[in-house]
């Protein structure tokens, strides 16, 4: 299992800015990548490439050997995707919910079963009613349902866009431990987050999104080779040192 992007770009209709251009990317097996950048720098969009929600407007994107042009299905039975869009069904319940995920990527029924009250069991522990439909939840229970339910077939391409939003500290150590589990050599994890802390214990490797350009690929260790402080290497890439005190002097 491998990601591999040549020369990939975005461009919106009606904008003439491309999101990024000329991206060229290979995520190897057992990674988990994880992607940073500011607001609006083209991570959700990237993903949402990887996973054929978006096509590039330039570019090729391979995986596992396959194109999304001639084998879309056999690509999309081996990934699990928890995506910015909303991907629950609100009446059904969080185990029916799962129990039609299941069916959808063709597991077995006993599968199934034992699989949804695992996942359950491990991400929820007792919390809420799980028996109500599921628009009733919280967005945490939400968030943590979804992310279930691409865990659900144990795909070996994981893609996950924010995925410790809204989620509360336990929740996303939980999360992070499930991650690190999950890694192995023939899996791969592609994550985009904000929240560094969390970065910090699942990443093998770190890309960076700015100013339309992947500025930074390489592992987490060459990233902290600088300092430990991930936010302090970050801010190196996506805002250098400058002089502010006289604007903060009139903002305070």
């Amino acid at each position: 299992m491998s990601v591999i992007l040549k020369d990939v770009g975005k461009q919106y209709k009606n904008n003439h800015t491309f999101v990024f251009q000329g991206l060229t990317l290979t995520i190897e097996p057992g990674s988990v990548y994880c992607l940073l950048g500011k607001n609006g720098a083209g991570k959700s969009t990237l993903l949402n490439i990887v996973t054929d929600i978006i096509r590039p407007s330039t570019g090729e994107l391979c995986i596992d050997g396959l194109t999304y042009t001639r084998d879309a299905i056999r690509i999309k039975r081996g990934m699990g995707v928890q995506s910015q869009f909303t991907q629950l069904i609100g009446e059904l319940n969080a185990m029916d919910f799962l129990r039609w995920t299941g069916l959808l990527y063709g597991m077995e029924k006993n599968r199934i079963a034992s699989q949804s009250e695992f996942l359950l069991e491990f991400f929820f522990d007792n919390e809420g009613d799980l028996s109500a439909p599921s628009k009733s939840y919280s967005s945490g229970m939400q968030k943590k349902l979804v992310l279930c339910s691409a865990i659900m077939h144990k795909p070996r391409l994981l893609v996950l866009d924010e995925p410790f939003a809204n989620l509360d500290p336990v929740a996303c150590d939980k999360l992070c431990q499930f991650i690190n589990a999950y890694r192995s050599p023939d899996r791969m994890v592609i994550v985009s987050s904000h929240d560094l802390l969390y970065v910090d214990k699942i990443a093998s490797h770190i890309g960076i999104l700015h100013n339309g350009s992947l500025v930074f690929n390489d592992t987490l260790t060459a990233f902290k080779k600088d300092s430990p402080n991930l936010d302090k290497e970050l801010m190196k890439f996506l805002s250098p040192p400058e002089n502010n005190s006289s604007l903060i002097d009139l903002v305070v």
